[in-house]
């Protein structure tokens, strides 16, 4: 109930409620069938659930010759996206420009679309950590020239913070640099961000609740759950989960308030389809089954 009230209380701060359009686009697609999404184009907001990915790729005939490869690691982006079209049915699966594909045309995207949102604290602080971490010693093999040196938490807040609202409402096609800086985005983008969250998007996951999301991806989409849609195959940190917060303490009272709007929009979508495809862990103890999830994760 808590969660509900603070969800409705961010849109209804920012003059948006929860529309009839989500319940309309989620209705055709029962009634039509999950073809009526394709071709389905993900975007991907970065520390959000790279390795969903897998579940995509792994529906039935959108990319055959992937049935028993698991993509992943630091670089896998950098190499899948180039050869995309030539593995896979772009009828059914619109291969990205880049990794992290800004919406640009929103109109011929609408209803087509499909992602992971993530509380944009923990976000901020997991890109924080994977930069920390990782992109300094990892070049994929590719010409990626490093920041001069590691940013700082409050820059790396500084500069992210907002990022799914400007992939959801820039018409560029592609992504700022690897140090992106969305201070310019006004509330009034985030409000036009979570208005495309209800109405453009075929499928809303949530991060922190990986699990329950790949079971409604699977019954939207159907195909059978893998092992794979479930393994974080890019983390930021060894050993780390979605599913384990990051200490938010440690940003000393900085807060997206642009991200959370989208976030809260993207929770609203996710819990009315839970209800609307009658989702739940007990109704999806046969995906885990498949999956060999024996401890699925409950949020």
């Amino acid at each position: 109930m808590a969660l509900w009230l603070s969800v409705a209380l961010v849109l209804a701060a920012h003059g948006l409620e929860s529309t009839e359009s989500t319940s309309l686009l989620q209705h055709k697609i029962v009634l039509q069938g999950p073809s009526e999404a394709e071709p389905l184009t993900w975007i991907h907001f970065p520390k959000c659930g790279g390795s969903f990915i897998n579940a995509i790729v792994h529906l039935p005939g959108f990319c055959p010759s992937l049935a028993n490869v698991t993509l992943g690691g630091d670089c896998f982006e950098e190499t899948f996206w180039p050869r995309c079209q030539n593995v896979c049915n772009q009828h059914k699966f619109s291969c990205s420009v880049s990794q992290h594909e800004i919406v640009g045309n929103y109109t011929a995207k609408r209803g087509r679309m499909v992602g992971f949102f993530r509380d944009p604290d923990q976000r901020i602080l997991s890109a924080y950590h994977f930069q920390a971490d990782t992109l300094q010693l990892h070049p994929c093999g590719v010409h990626r020239i490093p920041p001069p040196k590691p940013r700082t938490l409050q820059e790396t807040a500084e500069s992210v913070g907002g990022g799914m609202t400007y992939q959801l409402v820039s018409e560029y096609q592609f992504a700022p640099s690897m140090q992106p800086n969305f201070t310019s985005l006004t509330r009034e983008d985030a409000a036009v961000a979570a208005q495309r969250v209800q109405e453009g998007f075929a499928f809303v996951g949530i991060t922190e609740m990986w699990d329950l999301s790949i079971c409604l991806f699977h019954k939207m989409f159907g195909g059978p759950c893998l092992a794979s849609d479930f393994d974080d195959s890019n983390p930021s940190s060894a050993g780390k989960t979605a599913h384990a917060d990051y200490n938010t303490s440690d940003l000393m009272g900085w807060h997206d308030d642009i991200d959370e709007v989208v976030y809260a929009s993207a929770l609203d979508v996710f819990h009315k389809n839970l209800i609307l495809y009658k989702v739940s862990h007990s109704t999806c103890r046969e995906c885990y089954r498949q999956a060999g999830r024996v401890n699925p994760r409950v949020a």
